[in-house]
């Protein structure tokens, strides 16, 4: 048996069980794997305690010199008692079970008959050998979904149920489903002194408390990571990023168990900010290679899991504890996460508007989106590949699980525009690239993609088109030929190529591109239709609302266009653009104030044709012109 250790009652793991039993069912641990799992709790030195006397351990907030941990079952099962009950007998284990009155009186659903249920003499033989016996509700509900009536009688009928069959007052409830919110916490808070969920984790927020949950497939190695809390590595690289880097760290100070910075030859005070967050600062020689740079900073890590982040990122306070929970899933080896890149453009492809604040507060105009493995498992093989779009996406897909979670990164650094020198610098990278592997379709493709953001669009149509005559893997690359043939006035070819995305997916941005192309070959009524469908699959695609109405301009339809316009506006309310075409149709509605009030905005916010808009206003109304500037 291993030495005593000081254990914080926070940190005592609740193991969460339904059956034991060798049912076919993700629900049901094998009796043979039950046992391993509590023998090896018993040669590591373990103690059970009930929910009530970890409630005491809490209460009191004193470290103790035990392991502890906490067995509970929900459902009451038949191999809880057959199974469960003589091998945790063997190691002076005890358990919690909940209760469902109704599944026991025989009327569970269909559904949950994957394995049989206790009867009410073999609870009570249970409480007497000292399990705590809690509720799991009167009929298994989820209780967000009920009146309050009803969530009153659920929680007291259920413990009416087992006061009569098992002489038992309830003091712990098991959510159903895991399901709860602040009215459901307020009636168990009056009936209960403790709530478990089916959150992962070592949280004990009271009446939330996580549990960590055992499933038939759960290995041995992995139920040996759930009774300790995992650690969390934060692992970036620097340049001279003193304006952000603050903001960055701060932002995920109480989730990081460590903070690993590389720097790779900040001139300015990046290093001194840097080291008021953590020790572990780095220089790290640049060769040109953002990868074998991350995977430096890789070799400082110890954590069980590493977190990307740039200096110009930053997670929201509200997503920390989803982040918590997600590292306790062990049979995840990564987490893609959705980056919000956060620009003014709407023209940007795949933009969205930001409709809510984002965690500066600042409320850009909108953000487009990226996904990539941010959060995994440290484990040897896991390896970043790429000089320049760096990522460990395929490492890991190649042994393991990957998972998308439901968390947004912040990145604000797109909100400003790349110099030249660093558009070029891109280029040169991507160009090295090629050059050691001209077989590479992603590497093109990426080429393609920096001629295009310096405005080389003709290079960018080469390096597109090789891209696709090496592999064609994606859509996105055959979408990116046609814009970039468009904005060349190559129409019929990017029609066509516009027409071959959407055979192959309902993509909003190849939908806008061809109402675009008809809309220049002097076709209103197919650029309409078009600019139409890509709002259908995309009912936040701004310069749709603004194009479909100004194409209702010019048929002298008003009122339609009026409405796209204002329905652009409540999305994006300072777009220039949609003020300027709304000003156009008030001038020819000959609502002169209401045009001069949006010919003002779009000048508010420099519009491209500022200029004509003074010399507007001044026809329509000159005494307005000493207030336009």
């Amino acid at each position: 048996m291993t030495s005593i250790w000081n254990m914080n009652p926070n940190d005592i793991p609740i193991l969460m069980y339904h059956d034991i039993s060798d049912t076919d069912s993700q629900w049901c641990v094998s009796p043979a794997a039950f046992e391993q799992q509590m023998s090896f709790l018993y040669q590591q030195g373990f103690k059970t305690i009930t929910l009530s006397q970890l409630d005491m351990l809490i209460k009191n907030s004193k470290e103790k010199k035990e392991k502890y941990c906490v067995i509970t079952f929900d459902d009451a099962r038949k191999g809880v008692v057959t199974h469960a009950f003589p091998i945790l007998k063997k190691y002076n284990f005890s358990a919690v079970v909940f209760v469902v009155p109704a599944w026991i009186d025989g009327k569970a659903p269909e559904q949950e008959s994957y394995s049989l249920f206790a009867s009410w003499e073999q609870l009570s033989m249970l409480s007497t050998a000292g399990w705590e016996i809690g509720s799991h509700t009167q009929t298994h509900q989820s209780l967000p979904k009920l009146t309050k009536e009803q969530l009153k009688a659920e929680l007291d009928s259920a413990s009416e149920t087992l006061k009569k069959k098992l002489l038992v007052n309830p003091r712990h409830i098991a959510y159903p489903f895991g399901a709860y919110n602040s009215d459901v916490i307020a009636e168990v808070s009056y009936r209960c002194t403790t709530a478990v969920t089916t959150r992962r984790g070592f949280d004990k927020t009271p009446y939330e408390y996580a549990r960590q949950p055992i499933f038939r497939n759960t290995t041995k190695d992995e139920f040996t990571k759930l009774l300790r809390k995992p650690t969390l590595s934060l692992c970036m690289i620097v340049k001279d990023e003193e304006q952000t880097l603050h903001t960055c760290l701060a932002s995920v100070k109480e989730l990081a168990d460590e903070i690993i910075i590389g720097d790779t030859g900040s001139t300015d005070k990046t290093k001194q900010i840097a080291q008021q967050f953590t020790k572990k600062v780095f220089d790290i020689r640049w060769n040109d290679d953002f990868a074998v740079a991350r995977n430096e900073t890789l070799k400082h890590a110890t954590g069980d899991w590493i977190l990307l982040l740039d200096a110009d990122e930053m997670l929201a306070v509200k997503d920390i504890e989803k982040i918590k929970e997600a590292i306790h899933d062990w049979q995840v080896q990564g987490y893609q996460m959705l980056t919000r890149n956060y620009t003014e453009e709407s023209s940007t492809m795949g933009w969205l508007p930001t409709l809510e604040l984002d965690p500066q507060q600042k409320k850009p105009a909108g953000w487009y989106p990226s996904l990539k493995v941010r959060l995994f498992q440290r484990l040897p093989h896991v390896k970043f590949a790429g000089e320049m779009h760096e990522m460990v996406d395929d490492s890991i897909r190649a042994v393991g699980k990957i998972k998308m979670l439901n968390i947004p990164i912040h990145h604000y650094g797109t909100l400003n525009k790349k110099t030249a020198e660093e558009k070029n610098a891109a280029i040169a990278r991507t160009n090295k690239k090629i050059e050691a592997n001209p077989n590479d379709a992603k590497a093109y493709f990426e080429l393609g993609i920096q001629f295009k953001e310096a405005g080389n669009f003709a290079e960018a149509e080469r390096a597109f088109t090789q891209s696709l005559a090496i592999e064609e893997k994606s859509v996105i690359q055959r979408l990116n030929l046609a814009i970039v043939q468009q904005k060349q006035s190559k129409l019929d070819a990017a029609i066509e190529n516009y027409a071959e995305v959407i055979k192959k997916s309902q993509h909003p941005d190849a939908y806008f591109g061809l109402g675009f192309c008809w809309y220049r070959k002097n076709s209103m009524k197919k650029a309409a239709q078009y600019f139409a469908l890509a709002l259908q699959y995309n009912p936040y695609f701004i310069d749709a609302y603004i194009n479909l109405g100004a194409i209702l301009e010019k048929l002298s339809n008003f009122e339609p266009a009026e409405q796209l316009l204002r329905k652009a506006l409540s999305l994006s309310p300072t777009h220039a653009r949609a003020h300027y075409n709304l000003g156009v149709i008030y001038e020819k509605m000959q609502q002169n104030e209401k045009a001069i009030e949006h010919y003002k905005i779009a000048i508010g916010s420099n519009y491209s044709r500022k200029n004509e808009l003074i010399k507007r206003i001044e026809q329509l109304q000159p005494n307005e012109l000493s207030t336009v500037k």
